[in-house]
C-alpha cells in the first residue's frame, strides 16, 4: 500500500508502505511545512503496524532537517514502539543529518543503519499543504524532541515557552515557520 501526502523548492519527501512497514525518503532540505501533513496522515497509521513492523527513514540524500522534522521522527519512533514493538530506523544519514542528530543529543537515540534497505516499489511524494504549520504542531514536535535528551531540552525550552504563550486562550497565535 502506498499513501501520498510533496514538494518544496528545496526538499522532497517520498513515502510508501509494504509488509515491512512505512518507508520515508528525504531529499534536500526538509523543514516543518513539508512535515506538516505527516502528523495527521502518518502518525495515526503507525498505530496499525503489525508486530515487528517498523518505520524506515532514508536520510542519505537529505542535506538538512529542521528541529520540527527531528521532533516528528521522535514522535513516530515512540508511536511505532507502542504500536508494534518496532522502531524508527534511520538509514544512511548524510553527514549534515548525522551532525544535527548528534548536536541535540540524539546520536544514539534512533536505530541507525548503513546497510541498504530497498524501499517499496512504489513511493508517493508528500505534498506540502497550502497552510503554514500551526503553532500547536511545532510545539508538539518540540515537546517530543525535548523528552529525548538534556541537550534537546536546553536548546528548545525557550521556543517551547514562546509557543505555549502564543497558544494561550485569548491571545491570537502568531505565524510559525
Amino acid at each position: 500500500m502506498v499513501v501520498g501526502v510533496g514538494n518544496t523548492q528545496t526538499g522532497k519527501l517520498l513515502i510508501g508502505r509494504d509488509d515491512r512497514g512505512f518507508f520515508l525518503t528525504a531529499k534536500g532540505s526538509i523543514r516543518a511545512p513539508l512535515c506538516y501533513p505527516l502528523r495527521e496522515m502518518l502518525l495515526p497509521r503507525i498505530e496499525d503496524l503489525a508486530s515487528g513492523q517498523c518505520v524506515y527513514v532514508d536520510l542519505s540524500e537529505c542535506s538538512y532537517m529542521d528541529s520540527t522534522c527531528i521532533g516528528l521522527l521522535v514522535a513516530m519512533d515512540k508511536r511505532a514502539r507502542k504500536a508494534s514493538g518496532g522502531r524508527l530506523h534511520v538509514l544512511n544519514p548524510s553527514a549534515p543529518c548525522r551532525a544535527s542528530l548528534e548536536d541535540i543529543g540524539l546520536g544514539e537515540f534512533f536505530s541507525v543503519g548503513t546497510d541498504p534497505i530497498a524501499p517499496p516499489d512504489t513511493m508517493s511524494e508528500v505534498a506540502e499543504p497550502g497552510d503554514k504549520p500551526s503553532a500547536q504542531f511545532v510545539l508538539d514536535a518540540h515537546e517530543a524532541l525535548m523528552e529525548t535528551s538534556e541537550e534537546a531540552r536546553k536548546k528548545f525550552s525557550a521556543l517551547k515557552d514562546i509557543l505555549q504563550r502564543a497558544l494561550k486562550p485569548g491571545k491570537p497565535p502568531r505565524d510559525t515557520p
